[in-house]
């Protein structure tokens, strides 16, 4: 069985619809870790795929040469 390609979108919408389970007052105690559970590894791999989009963009100068974009850690 083939895996669903990766979409940022549909996983922050997926996300909004957990955490609105999570807020709903049906939801049990288990029921609401293994939402948790999801919501988390939705979230893991967003940042994973954003970390890959951030190394592939590229800044132009104002000469016309590119350099790759990294991030500014402090």
């Amino acid at each position: 069985m083939e895996e669903k390609q990766f979409s940022i979108e549909e996983s922050f919408q997926t996300l909004e619809e957990l955490l609105a389970k999570l807020e709903s007052e049906d939801v049990g105690l288990n029921e609401s870790f293994a939402l948790y559970e999801q919501g988390m590894e939705l979230l893991k791999k967003c940042d994973e795929a954003i970390e890959q989009v951030e190394k592939k963009v590229m800044v132009l100068r104002e000469t016309g040469e590119c350099d790759e974009f990294s991030r500014i850690t402090e």
